[in-house]
């Protein structure tokens, strides 16, 4: 066999992996402020199957509290972590739509598109895969809604990229994207201070602590954490399942993050514990 022809075989795997890095599925993921009973999801999903009847539609969550930005980054990122590379998410919660802020298309490191407005919603997704290229989406006022851009403009930007539109021609390069400011933890090596960053619905209580920085934690120990000026002493614990019943406890969760919780009870309302609340753990 001829060298050059096996130096070509040689770098077809390279050449495909590279086309398989930016190859776009099928899949569209919803994130909204929309809730489950007004009709704009549905609108939404209408303007992408018109488009792309083969689009495969994925609600991540539609129930996200109206208008909160800081909260919906937060739960964006951890919604969207194991969604496959290629996978186009439309993110909406836009209390500005109609303004000046822009729309953008950003290709994430991870090898996920992002549809959303620019006011720093994309804040803890960039965080946690990195940016590789973002475009600004032109919005034409004669076919756009100035208020549900979600159905008018992402919607449909999505579902050209399902019909195999490259990323590029969405729209000019964006020279940067807003980011809203960080909330993270201080580790040292004798406490973590940190705060309050969601509450779920189950009650417990999510940190910005984060566990890779806990090592030095054994299962079964007593720790003393400081949480809204009160002090306490919580065993940590490996599972819920392990906890006392009715008293709190500590444990890292799945996300990674130091957490607070009750084992079947609501670990903030016992608590009085709120979103933003300080946090000191003695390590």
């Amino acid at each position: 066999m001829p060298r050059s022809l096996l130096s070509l075989l040689a770098l077809f795997p390279l050449l495909t992996g590279c086309q398989s890095s930016q190859r776009m599925t099928n899949l569209v993921a919803l994130f909204t402020d929309f809730g489950p009973s007004d009709p704009y999801v549905a609108q939404l999903k209408g303007s992408i199957k018109t488009i792309a009847p083969s689009a495969e539609l994925l609600d991540l969550s539609h129930s996200n509290a109206a208008f909160d930005i800081s909260t919906a980054s937060y739960l964006l990122s951890k919604s969207t972590r194991t969604l496959p590379p290629g996978s186009i998410i439309i993110a909406v919660v836009d209390p500005g739509v109609g303004s000046g802020r822009a729309g953008l298309a950003v290709r994430t490191q991870a090898g996920r598109i992002y549809l959303a407005p620019d006011n720093g919603i994309l804040t803890e997704v960039l965080a946690r895969e990195g940016l590789a290229d973002a475009r600004t989406l032109p919005i034409a006022t004669e076919s756009i809604s100035s208020t549900f851009h979600a159905r008018d403009l992402f919607g449909p930007a999505a579902a050209r990229l399902v019909n195999s539109e490259s990323f590029d021609s969405l729209g000019a390069k964006a020279e940067k994207i807003l980011r809203l400011p960080r909330n993270t933890a201080t580790v040292m090596p004798n406490q973590a201070k940190g705060q309050v960053l969601y509450i779920d619905h189950y009650g417990n209580i999510l940190t910005n602590i984060p566990g890779s920085e806990l090592a030095k934690l054994k299962v079964g120990q007593l720790l003393t954490v400081t949480i809204k000026g009160k002090s306490l002493s919580l065993p940590f614990l490996r599972t819920y399942a392990e906890a006392p019943a009715d008293r709190p406890f500590a444990l890292i969760n799945s996300d990674g993050e130091f957490e607070i919780a009750i084992n079947q009870g609501n670990a903030a309302r016992e608590l009085g514990i709120k979103v933003g609340d300080p946090v000191i753990l003695k390590l």
